[in-house]
């Protein structure tokens, strides 16, 4: 099998050749965008080989001009941006060259991150504050972030890339109730995956934070899900037959990978196939690696997964 191949039989729970593996971490900020946003990604891919290429988005999200987002009320005012803006354009300029580069060669998804997230940092993180002063208001502008955000990833899908890596923030137990969570965050998470369910092949459902609510994601659509059983969260086992797709993790993002000896990242990945078994399943980090990981330690990682039996 090549990566193609591989990626695609693991998704449908096929038997594989070997289990396939990725890793992914952020760049500097002056690999964000562009040329040099592409060169970064190809130059990682290729020491680090792995079988498939998650494309890392540091570029933002453009804020409504004149709009500040320190109150509540403030939500109200946002308006979806052009895809002409250059917070989408940087990204998809990168996307467009690392697809031209490889994309024959391994399936590339990209990075989205949830109305939640974006939102959260476009009002300098007091979207948890805000929202208990008037969900109402700011549920609305994440609405709005969310139609920006779905129109995005439509066009990450033309410019090349085979899926989208849905980082969804905002779940965890202790931040709202449940019902705040389904009815004022969760809606606008779906009309991203909504938007690309029919034109991605392998969209990867990443469930960001500690003590989640894995259980409220069970109806998310997507191909793969991916959390950090570290982070006072399931475990693998308890958590994967919450959903019908495939899974991705394994390995403690600041564990074995980042500073263990090739025999512990080895014994590591061993484990995670012991847990869960090795069809359906990716090996993977619970979450973004450590910016200043070694890439050979993370080569290590992708060769352990390629030499554990399949069955």
């Amino acid at each position: 099998m090549n990566k193609i191949e591989r990626v695609r039989a693991a998704l449908r729970g096929e038997k594989v050749d070997r289990i396939p593996a990725s890793f992914w971490f952020h760049f500097p900020p002056e690999q964000a965008a562009g040329k040099v946003m592409a060169e970064a990604h190809l130059a990682y891919y290729r020491h680090a080989d792995p079988d498939f290429l998650k494309v890392m988005n540091d570029n933002g999200y453009p804020l409504t001009e004149g709009v500040t987002l320190s109150e509540p009320a403030d939500w109200l005012k946002l308006r979806a941006p052009s895809l002409s803006e250059p917070h989408f354009q940087n990204q998809l300029d990168g996307l467009k060259r690392i697809a031209d580069a490889i994309g024959q060669e391994a399936l590339l998804i990209t990075t989205i991150f949830n109305p939640f997230a974006t939102g959260n940092r476009l009002c300098e993180r007091r979207v948890t504050e805000q929202m208990a002063q008037d969900a109402k208001a700011v549920s609305a502008g994440l609405g709005v972030i969310a139609e920006g955000l779905a129109r995005f990833a439509l066009a990450c899908l033309e410019a090349g890339a085979n899926g989208i890596f849905f980082s969804a923030q905002g779940g965890e137990a202790d931040r709202f109730e449940r019902e705040v969570f389904e009815r004022y965050l969760k809606p606008h998470d779906l009309t991203i995956l909504k938007a690309v369910a029919q034109r991605a092949e392998f969209n990867l459902l990443h469930i960001c934070g500690y003590n989640l609510r894995l259980d409220a994601y069970r109806d998310y659509a997507a191909h793969a899900v991916n959390w950090s059983p570290q982070w006072n969260n399931l475990s693998l086992a308890a958590g994967w037959p919450l959903f019908d797709m495939a899974l991705m993790g394994g390995m403690d993002q600041r564990g074995a990978i980042v500073s263990g000896t090739p025999q512990e990242i080895a014994t590591e990945a061993q484990a995670a196939v012991a847990e869960v078994g090795a069809r359906r399943f990716m090996l993977g980090a619970g979450c973004t690696l450590p910016n200043d990981i070694s890439w050979d330690n993370i080569r290590l990682a992708v060769q352990a997964a390629r030499s554990l039996p399949v069955g």
